[in-house]
């Protein structure tokens, strides 16, 4: 099959799908412990050495906080669910995308939270997607 300018671009669009689903069920592991703390080098590897995000309390944290905040964080939201839908991707040059995406966190008790997110993602040097910049923003149900 030969491809095409269209049928590479759906499947680098569904590539950033996949890694932002991806990420979501290892942040909902790792919350959860159903994934070991020795797993977190193999949790940071998905973001990019320059990595930076603002968060629902309009904090920029860079990689080493974002992994501050993992280490410490490890089985401490025992039962949380994490569900992202929404999903829409738009390819930038240089093989990077922007992927904008709603993400629902419900706590065990029930209580969830909603966020927007807008993600830039781009080519890692051994293949796939990196997590660049995240900005989040939290949003009513």
């Amino acid at each position: 099959m030969i491809e095409t300018k269209e049928s590479s671009a759906a499947a680098f669009e569904q590539a950033a799908h996949e890694e932002v689903r991806v990420l979501h069920v290892l942040i909902e592991d790792w919350f959860n412990a159903r994934v070991p703390a020795t797993a977190l080098d193999a949790l940071l590897s998905r973001f990019g050495d320059d990595f930076s995000m603002v968060g629902i309390a309009g904090v920029r944290m860079d990689k080493a906080t974002v992994a501050g905040f993992f280490a410490a964080m490890h089985g401490r939201r025992r039962g949380l669910r994490i569900e992202v839908d929404d999903l829409a991707c738009t390819a930038l040059p240089g093989g990077a995308c922007a992927v904008r995406y709603r993400e629902d966190q419900t706590e065990v008790q029930g209580a969830t939270t909603r966020r927007e997110a807008l993600a830039l993602l781009v080519a890692a040097p051994g293949g796939g997607l990196q997590w660049q910049a995240l900005q989040e923003t939290s949003v009513g149900g």
